[in-house]
């Protein structure tokens, strides 16, 4: 079991996935499009929201890698482009007080439909997007099969957990901490997010360069 445990990579991971699922992010999004449901169907949809964030999650640590094996995408060309869109999250992060002009699409598209927002796009992607997909998916390619099950999914299903807390108790949380901290907290994440991706970029583009060494034997 000791050898199934990488306690570097699950640090890492931890750090990455709170900063790329930051809690405190979906619940302003929540609130604005739950504000007509009743407290029912809000701890409902947040039940779905938290089911769901676990399941694609888990499916994207098994199986992540075998998709891209599948495409023909290598680890270190996804590895950058990966980096690229979680530096990009992370720097509109920082400088903006609104979420990014996709969001607010997806947000107003929900809004203005009576079909159940839950999953798309509450969940699917404005809470766990390209970036989380690519973080998790990186972060497994570093481990072998039984690692990714012992390492990761302890986080993934602790910060499931978190994420559906955080959008049950979204009103008093929101009213407890205030958009003043939820915001602090918020530019803390993205200043984590954009170091962890200017590593994903260096590294990724480190891993290409050793592979094209090798293929041309230089």
């Amino acid at each position: 079991m000791i050898d199934l445990f990488d306690t570097q990579v699950f640090l890492k991971f931890a750090a990455a996935l709170v900063a790329v699922l930051n809690p405190l992010y979906g619940i302003p999004i929540f609130l604005s499009m739950t504000k007509d449901k009743s407290p029912a169907e809000r701890r409902r949809i947040a039940t779905i929201v938290g089911v769901t964030i676990f399941v694609a999650a888990t499916i994207c640590t098994v199986i992540g890698e075998e998709i891209l094996s599948f495409f023909g995408i290598t680890v270190p060309a996804f590895q950058i482009a990966g980096g690229i869109i979680i530096l990009g999250i992370g720097l509109s992060m920082l400088r903006a007080d609104e979420p990014s002009k996709g969001d607010q699409k997806a947000r107003s598209d929900a809004e203005n439909q009576h079909s159940n927002i839950a999953i798309v796009p509450l969940t699917i992607p404005l809470i766990l997007g390209p970036a989380s997909i690519a973080t998790i998916i990186l972060f497994a390619h570093l481990l072998d099969d039984g690692q990714e099950i012992v390492t990761m999914l302890p986080i993934v299903a602790l910060i499931s957990l978190a994420i559906w807390l955080g959008l049950m108790f979204a009103e008093p949380i929101s009213r407890v901490l205030g958009e003043t901290t939820m915001s602090v907290v918020t530019r803390i994440m993205a200043l984590l997010l954009t170091a962890i991706a200017v590593e994903m970029v260096i590294n990724g583009a480190f891993q290409a360069y050793e592979h094209r060494n090798v293929a041309t034997g230089g």
